[in-house]
């Protein structure tokens, strides 16, 4: 992929299909504690913020004022805190109430992913990942969500949060694409395919290369045998069809044995050479046995 940053692009300009679902779902994804009457946020990313400011004008209030949510100026680098008060967050309980649980809220899920959710992409695997935080009850709500919709999830506890993980790729781009990160999964799908081929080249490279060492190291063998058997003066005793095949090997020390039989007078198969090969490996070993002084080794 270009980058996964660019999933958060996406994210942050897509069109609202449903701004209340989503606001809940970004504030739902963001760990928080209660004090004083007011809910505080804290979290780095600041475009899920930004995209949380204009959701929350767009939610429309039932005709009531607008609930207050409030960004709260601080040192802290790398990170930015907001609160909401009690109205905001009843209007925000409302979404997430036990019945609004049981429905397949894609708007919410979007929201939550903004909020504590990643695409990761390294060299090998693919994760995508949503750390929920506990006490809320949205984890149990995104499983549920999840699993009824065929999802295979990996889930774990880590730290204040419980961590929701997808890593089958074909899942991932499901995913993606129910909440509306259409671009993001195309390119999740290039970036298979790329790697789908670029894995079957390095396998044929491979196994290219295991067949060119194979069969040098065959010819290497082949051509000891044959100096041993000059050595020992049985090469004029050779029948014809066996001693074509050594003047060819000797012609083409570096060919394959598919290749050598097609060398000959009359063209053989690659069997057919291994069998030769054989039977002439055989004549060498009877003689050495014949004449000890001749085997291998010895002497």
């Amino acid at each position: 992929m270009k980058g996964v940053g660019a999933i958060w692009d996406e994210w942050a300009q897509q069109p609202p299909a449903s701004p209340r679902d989503e606001a809940a779902g970004i504030l739902d994804g963001i760990p928080s504690e209660e004090r004083a009457g007011e809910t505080f946020f804290t979290t780095p990313r600041l475009f899920a913020v930004r995209r949380l400011m204009r959701l929350w004008g767009e939610c429309g209030w039932d005709g009531a004022e607008e609930p207050g949510l409030c960004v709260i100026p601080t040192r802290q680098k790398g990170g930015v805190t907001f609160s909401a008060d009690e109205a905001a967050m009843e209007k925000v309980r409302a979404v997430t109430a036990p019945t609004a649980r049981r429905t397949r809220n894609w708007g919410w899920v979007r929201g939550l992913f903004g909020g504590c959710g990643a695409l990761y992409i390294p060299k090998a695997g693919y994760y995508l990942v949503m750390r929920v935080p506990e006490g809320k009850g949205s984890a149990e709500r995104i499983q549920a969500i999840m699993r009824s919709c065929g999802f295979d999830l990996g889930i774990r506890k880590r730290g204040e949060s419980r961590e929701v993980t997808l890593r089958d790729q074909q899942q991932i781009v499901t995913f993606l694409s129910r909440i509306g990160l259409v671009k993001t999964a195309l390119e999740l799908e290039e970036t298979s395919i790329y790697r789908s081929m670029r894995n079957h080249a390095n396998k044929l490279v491979n196994c290219d290369a295991a067949n060119i060492n194979k069969s040098v190291g065959a010819a290497r063998g082949q051509m000891k045998l044959i100096e041993k058997m000059e050595e020992l003066g049985m090469l004029d005793d050779l029948p014809e069809p066996l001693l074509e095949l050594v003047k060819a090997r000797k012609r083409n020390p570096s060919v394959t044995l598919k290749e050598l039989g097609q060398t000959l007078p009359r063209p053989i198969s690659k069997s057919t050479v291994e069998y030769r090969w054989r039977k002439l490996e055989t004549m060498l070993g009877k003689q050495l046995k014949e004449d000890d002084a001749n085997v291998l080794g010895k002497g």
